[in-house]
Order: structure tokens, then C-alpha cells, then sequence
């Protein structure tokens, strides 16, 4: 549960930081300053982007640290009304072997990339930061519904047509691969991010 609310934090807070970030600059007209530096524009882009996703991760690992402490302090409760009895996650096999690790983190990795490029590109076309916030909100529901949804649905058992909808949109892709690095279908988590790399 908590990663999907994770990953979906993170994504949004990225796209809004990158989206304020590039219509700030407009705005303020120092982005046409910058662009006449004698520094490659791929470089100045990568800076944002960069900077973005560092700040980005911090908040989501802030976030994730909180919710594995709350849940944590449930899990606990639940287990001393229980005598004491936990489960054991790596004996069901439960757990991410490090090959899934890597594959989850190029997962997010890529879906980051794709939604700040598209946060840049958004926000190039507003303008003002209150232009680019309210573009880069109409992409909100692409994150949320697939999240929110996917953390109690089990994809495999959806119809066809679903299913489809779920693969098409990028931004589900980590939600799907937390899942299946857990099972250890990474099939479909390569696939995931082959797909969003091109997206």
C-alpha cells in the first residue's frame, strides 16, 4: 500500500516542481537569458530535470520512511493481540530478490523521466506558473486513478479491455511492477519500462 501512495506523491510533486521551475523562469524572463549562455540547452534541461528528481526522491523517501513507521506501529498492535505471532514475509517468498530491486528503481526511473519531460513541455506552452500548475494538473488523474486503483485490484484479474487501459497509461507501470517484482514476473516490469522509455 505504501509504495503506490509513494511512487504517486512522487510523481506529482516532480512534475510540479519541474513545471513551476521551467514557467518561473518565462515569466520572470530569465530563460531567454539562460538560453544565450554558451551552455548546451540538452544540459540545462538535464540541470532541471536533474535537480527535480533529487529533490523529488528525498520527499519520497521522507514519505515512504512515514508510512513504513505507521504501518509498522499497526502491524504491531495487530501482532502483541495476536500472542505475539508475525508473519514472516521472506519464508512465503514475499520478498524482492535484488535483480527485482534494480528492475522496480529502472521502472520509476524512467516513469520519472517521462513525467518531468512531459511537465517541461507543458509548461513551455503557459504563460505563467498558474498556467503551467493547472496543465500539469489535468495529467493528476493519469497518476492517481491507476494508483489508487491498482493497490487493491489484482491486474490479472481484469478484463482484457481493462487491463489494456491500465498498460496503456504510462504512469501505472511502477505500481504494476511493485507488484510483480514481488511474484517475480519481471516480464512484464521490463516490458513496463521498454514501454515508458519510448513513451
Amino acid at each position: 500500500i505504501a509504495l503506490p501512495i509513494t511512487i504517486m506523491i512522487m510523481l506529482t510533486y516532480a512534475m510540479q516542481i519541474a513545471a513551476t521551475s521551467v514557467a518561473m523562469e518565462k515569466e520572470e524572463k530569465t530563460l531567454e537569458t539562460l538560453l544565450t549562455t554558451p551552455v548546451d540547452r540538452f544540459a540545462i534541461l538535464m540541470g532541471k530535470v536533474s535537480s527535480t528528481i533529487i529533490v523529488a526522491g528525498v520527499a519520497a523517501i521522507t514519505v515512504l520512511i512515514g508510512y513504513n513507521y505507521m504501518l509498522g506501529s499497526i502491524s504491531l498492535g495487530i501482532t502483541s493481540g495476536l500472542g505475539g505471532a508475525s508473519v514472516d514475509l521472506v519464508a512465503l517468498g514475499l520478498v524482492p530478490s535484488f535483480g527485482g530491486y534494480v528492475l522496480l528503481g529502472l521502472s520509476l526511473f524512467f516513469t520519472l523521466l517521462s513525467a518531468l519531460a512531459l511537465a517541461v513541455v507543458m509548461s513551455a506552452f503557459s504563460e505563467n506558473v498558474r498556467g503551467a500548475q493547472a496543465l500539469v494538473g489535468y495529467v493528476y488523474p493519469l497518476i492517481f486513478l491507476p494508483s489508487m486503483a491498482l493497490i487493491y485490484l489484482d491486474l490479472n484479474s481484469l478484463p482484457l479491455a481493462v487491463k489494456a487501459i491500465f498498460y496503456a497509461i504510462p504512469y501505472s507501470h511502477p505500481i504494476i511492477a511493485s507488484k510483480a517484482v514481488v511474484t517475480g514476473d519481471y516480464s512484464i516490469v521490463i516490458f513496463g519500462i521498454i514501454y515508458v522509455a519510448i513513451f
